[in-house]
């Protein structure tokens, strides 16, 4: 017969299993629901509320787990923003990742910009940034580089940190910061706002009419600048109509100011950054200096 300290020991040992089977079993659940989770963040100017689904989920900036799928989002203005149009569009949000959605709202749908930027997961392990516009046609710069028009899906990316620029001639450029990983592929949505003094783009089927007088304006050429004390740089043609002068000699330093194509500047120093490319050190205004990139720039000595 079994002694009754035997008996006590199988007792315990079976209530030990039962509590290491429970343990297991949560465990269990606890992953199954992380891996079918993921991050949401939203943030607005001014501060909205956030709906997902027609659910009010909180206010920005909002930062919270949700559960994996597509949704449609609606940013909704506080009462207190007066005159301030929602925007309302669709995300997806993956399991254990980040999607991020920044929105600059404005008294017309016209005028808000709003990014939405996520992580997918790919076969390989290449690193892929995927870029869309509204409107399409869109320009996209990464790092200061020019890699086409949107919407655009390319792998010529490295493994880091990465400043895209979106542009198009009437709206308002957009930048977005962004951490490029192997295995992954970089997803950013941008709706770009039209830029303050654009008329609304509308299609026009009707040219000048016959016969009505069309004014003609003479050119003239006006008297050119001196050149600046060499050495000094010229301002090349780019992709914006515009270059970037910068704080500090990398594209990840703040704009202090814009520069045109054809302008002329005395150079103060010259340094090379971490990948090798040329930077000038320039005086873009009576008491001011910055950092242009070498790529844009002819130097005269």
């Amino acid at each position: 017969m079994i002694s009754i300290t035997m008996k006590r020991k199988l007792g315990f040992l079976v209530v030990l299993l039962g509590l290491v089977a429970a343990v297991i079993g949560l465990v269990k659940i606890w992953n199954g629901r992380t891996a079918k989770q993921g991050e949401l963040r939203v943030e607005s100017v001014p501060g909205a509320s956030v709906f997902l689904d027609n659910k009010h989920m909180g206010r920005t900036p909002f930062r919270d787990k949700v559960q994996v799928g597509q949704y449609t989002i609606k940013i909704v203005p506080e009462s207190g923003a007066q005159q301030v149009a929602s925007w309302q569009g669709s995300i997806t949000v993956g399991p254990t990742l980040l999607t991020y959605v920044n929105a600059s709202l404005s008294e017309s749908e016209l005028a808000s910009a709003v990014d939405v930027l996520w992580l997918e997961k790919i076969s390989s392990k290449n690193v892929e940034l995927s870029v869309t516009t509204n409107p399409d046609g869109a320009t996209v710069l990464v790092d200061d580089q020019t890699k086409g028009v949107t919407p655009l899906s390319t792998t010529d990316m490295t493994p880091g940190d990465h400043v895209v620029t979106v542009t198009s001639p009437g709206f308002l450029n957009r930048t977005l910061k962004i951490k490029a990983t192997a295995g992954y592929r970089v997803i950013a949505n941008s709706k770009l706002a039209l830029s303050a003094g654009s008329a609304t783009p509308v299609a026009s089927a009707s040219p000048t009419p016959t016969g009505q007088p069309v004014s003609r304006v003479t050119p003239t050429v006006a008297p050119s600048a001196p050149d600046p004390i060499k050495p000094f740089v010229i301002i090349k043609d780019t992709p914006t109509g515009f270059l970037r002068v910068r704080m500090e000699p990398t594209t990840g330093a703040t704009e202090a100011a814009q520069v045109k194509p054809g302008e002329k500047y005395t150079v103060l120093d010259n340094q090379k950054d971490a990948k090798g490319n040329t930077w000038y050190q320039i005086k873009y205004d009576s008491t001011n200096a910055g950092w242009i990139s070498g790529q844009y720039a002819e130097k005269v000595e």
